[in-house]
Formats: C-alpha cells, sequence, structure tokens
C-alpha cells in the first residue's frame, strides 16, 4: 500500500482479469495515475480469464455484424441490450487488434472457425500477458486487496475503503472501474436469484468470484439486472467427481454432440438436441440438465458413426465412453431400465427414417441421424456454471446507473459483473469479447472523468 500513500489516485480498477487490465492501460493511455487492486495472490490462476477458452467472437467476411446480432438477440430472446450489443460488435475486430498488439497470438477454433479467434494457449496464457502488458505500462497491480466498500460526498466519489492482511484502509481516488467478475461462487447470491437447484451445479469458473462488486455497487444505489441468468455449459460428470482436474486449466464443455440425443436417469430424451448447432445450446443444455434433470445428471448416447465425432473435452478418470455392443447393454452400465431406453431409441430412429424427427415430443429439429451402427456409447454429463450473467447496468459509456436510470458520477463497470448483454442461453467466445470492448470504453471514459475533477 505504500505505492499510493498520500497519493489521489486518478483511476482505481478493482479486479485483474481481462476487463480490469484493459480499463487500466486505456486510462493510462489517457494520462491518468492508475491502480489495480486484486484480492487474489499473484502466485495463483485467479478471475475467470485465467480458466476461460480463449474464445473471442469478432465480425469477419463469413461472419457479419448483422448476423453476429441476430445470433445474440436469438439466444438472448430479444432481451439482450440493443446499444451495448451493438458497441461490442462494432469493436470487435478492435478488440482483437489491441490484444494482438499486447502480444497476444491467435489460431482458429475448431468450430465455426469463421465467427471467432481463440488464444494460442487459452486463458492460462492470456491472464499473465495482460498482467505483462500492465507492468510494461507501469501501472501498479495491488496484490490481496479487498474492496469493501466506495464513499461518496454530495454525489462525488471520493474513496474507497479496502481490507488488507493488516486491516483496513482509505483509498482517495477519483473514479473507479468496477471489473470484479460475477457472483457465481457465493452460493446464497446463486440461490436467491438462480433457484434452489442451483447447489448441483458444478463451478467451471473462479472460486472467489462471490459478487464483491454487486453488492457495493448496489449499496450506492446501482441498479442489477438479468440476475437470474448464467454462462454454463455441458460437461463430463468426471468433473464433479474429481474436482481436482480443473483446479489449474479449468473446465471444457462437451463439444459437437449435435449427433447424440440426451436422455435422463429415465431414458427419456428431454432436450432438442438439434435446436442449433453446439455453441449455441450448450450453455441452455447444462442449465436444463442441471436444474430440471433427475439427479442433475444426463447421458449423452450416440453410435460408432459419432465415435470420432462427440468430443468430451475432459481427460481425467472415468474419461471414457461408456460402451457396449447394445443399447440394452448400455442401458445397464447406466443403471437405466433397458426397455425405456430401448423404446427411446428406436422411437427415435423410426422418426429419422420416416423424415419426421421434427415432429418428436420433444423434437430434433437438425443433425438428425439413425443411432444403429455398434458399439454404442455414452458419457455421464451434468451442468457446470462459467459465470453469471446478471450485474450492474451500464450504459454506452460504461457508466454505472443507479436504480432511477441516473449516472453515479465516477463510477464505472466492466466485464462480468455488468448486466444487459445475456439472458437464456450464450453464443460461445461473446464474453471475452464483451470485456475487451467494455474494459477499454470503461478506461478511457473514467480517465476522462478524473482529468475534468483535476
Amino acid at each position: 500500500m505504500s505505492t499510493i500513500k498520500n497519493k489521489i489516485v486518478d483511476v482505481l480498477v478493482v479486479g485483474d482479469g481481462i476487463a480490469g487490465c484493459l480499463a487500466a492501460l486505456a486510462a493510462r493511455k489517457r494520462g491518468a495515475g492508475v491502480i489495480i487492486i486484486e484480492k487474489s495472490q499473484p502466485d495463483v490462476p485467479h478471475g475467470n480469464t485465467a480458466f476461460c477458452g480463449g474464445a473471442l467472437r469478432r465480425v469477419s467476411w463469413e461472419y457479419p455484424a448483422t448476423k453476429y446480432f441476430a445470433d445474440i438477440m436469438k439466444v438472448s430472446q430479444g432481451q439482450a441490450d440493443e446499444e451495448l450489443t451493438r458497441i461490442t460488435i462494432r469493436n470487435s475486430r478492435r478488440a482483437k487488434a489491441n490484444l494482438s498488439r499486447l502480444g497476444i497470438r491467435w489460431t482458429l477454433p475448431t468450430s465455426n472457425p469463421g465467427r471467432a479467434d481463440s488464444v494460442v494457449g487459452k486463458g492460462v496464457t492470456l491472464a499473465p500477458m495482460l498482467r505483462k502488458a500492465v507492468k510494461r505500462g507501469k501501472i501498479p497491480i495491488l496484490y490481496g486487496i479487498k474492496l469493501t466498500d466506495i464513499s461518496l460526498s454530495k454525489g462525488s466519489l471520493r474513496s474507497v475503503k479496502v481490507q488488507t492482511k493488516t486491516g483496513t484502509e482509505t483509498i482517495p481516488c477519483k473514479a473507479v472501474v468496477i471489473s470484479t467478475g460475477g457472483f457465481q461462487a457465493d452460493r446464497k447470491l446463486v440461490t436467491q436469484y438462480i433457484g434452489k437447484g442451483a447447489h448441483r451445479l458444478v463451478l467451471r469458473g473462479y472460486k472467489k468470484s462471490t459478487g464483491d462488486g454487486h453488492k457495493i455497487a448496489a449499496k450506492l444505489g446501482a441498479r442489477l439486472i438479468g440476475m437470474e441468468g448464467y454462462h454454463g455449459g455441458i460437461i463430463h460428470h468426471g468433473y464433479k467427481k474429481f474436482p481436482s482436474v480443473s483446479a489449474v486449466k479449468g473446465m471444457r464443455s462437451v463439444k459437437k454432440y449435435e449427433p447424440g440425443i440426451l436422455v435422463n436417469r429415465r431414458g427419456k430424451r428431454f432436450v432438442d438436441e438439434g435446436e442449433d448447432t453446439a455453441d449455441k445450446t450448450y450453455a441452455k443444455f447444462g442449465r436444463i440438465i442441471a436444474l430440471t434433470q433427475p439427479g442433475g445428471i444426463a447421458y449423452l448416447i450416440f453410435d460408432s458413426k459419432a465415435k470420432d465425432i462427440v468430443d468430451p473435452m475432459y481427460d481425467g478418470p472415468g474419461r471414457g465412453p461408456i460402451q457396449a455392443m447394445t443399447i440394452e447393454a448400455l442401458a445397464k452400465k447406466l443403471t437405466i431400465a433397458p426397455s425405456r431406453l430401448r423404446n427411446t431409441v428406436d422411437e427415435f430412429n423410426r422418426a429419422v427414417d420416416d423424415g419426421t424427427n421434427a415432429n418428436l415430443t420433444p423434437p430434433k429439429t437438425n443433425f438428425a441421424q439413425r443411432i444403429d451402427g455398434p458399439p454404442f456409447y455414452a458419457y455421464v454429463v451434468t451442468g457446470g456454471m462459467t459465470f453469471t450473467f446478471g450485474g450492474i447496468k451500464i450504459n454506452a459509456r460504461a457508466e454505472v446507473l443507479s436504480k432511477k436510470t441516473s449516472v453515479i458520477p465516477g463510477l464505472y463497470g466492466a466485464g462480468e459483473v455488468t448486466g444487459g448483454f445475456f439472458y437464456n442461453n450464450y453464443p460461445a467466445g461473446s464474453s471475452l469479447t464483451r470485456c475487451a470492448v467494455f474494459g477499454e470504453i470503461a478506461g478511457k471514459n473514467a480517465a476522462d472523468f478524473a482529468r475534468r475533477k483535476a
């Protein structure tokens, strides 16, 4: 804390993930004096940035802005904030370019390469490279410092209170950027907003994202929106049984499951597995599995034709897949009544043959193919939660809005602590883009605000 003793900080950034780091760099570029405080320690992976898959959704000639916007609005059922969404999309290529200038290298993802680029090394590489860029910018990151309060006086931001290992201290500042991530690790908040079944969800993301920014902003009168939503995914059940597997690199969602069917413990299908491509359904289906199905688990069933297509994205104990030469034998291994699974598969196959698969209950709208080529396979899957969708309402300048929709002067939000971007479902790679775009916007505007207060 000696770094800031007796100084008034222009811009104080809370959290050193992608949104926080890019906010700090943008503020510094505007000439502001900046510090970042982070409650975690530097020598352990922390923040969802460190655990992310590294995909950044952006426009391209194959994936124009109109399609990007349509995808967001489709999966959010029209609830996403149109202005914030358009800003994210319009700046998506700029976000990639900014990261590239910091030394981030890219590769194309195996699925939908026209829509996204992926960071080489994923979050394990991205997080430390961002912090190195911050260090090169001569911006201090103070670790083990937890934000506990923000002080306003006569409507003007004055200081923040923080908890250190030696006690409570006050840091005078002109502007604050809250970039503390979601509240997915606070079980009380999760149950309050998402529901009782949320206890079944496996926490895929950072284990200390406890909604600190949400709580403090709310105390200041900030409006919280969309708090019932979250991003998760269909994950291999091994992640739940063996938590150590994800301790360093996080959890990955099952990929390319479209050729199979999902059944519950009763051997019954319960979703339209062909509703859309996996990158647009994995979050939705993970939620349905964890919150609505018996035991919070399901079985992904497929045959030899899809053996080399379906990817569990899991390399821990019990990887599988579970295998048998008949559907009945597979059912026994899954402790499903053999006749029930047999009936489900037979009904499905008949519909594929007749071309009536879209009329099944539930339908299989796309990607329908017979499950008839032994061996037959299954993965046990469940739902994981990566980050929460809901959070602080911001405007196009990343200014935090009060419950009366007025701006709280000097207070900015960026990243997963903010709401309004995602509802119901999630297009893969779009959160990293949102964080990068609004991190920069928040930093720029916070710096300009601090300069006006000089």
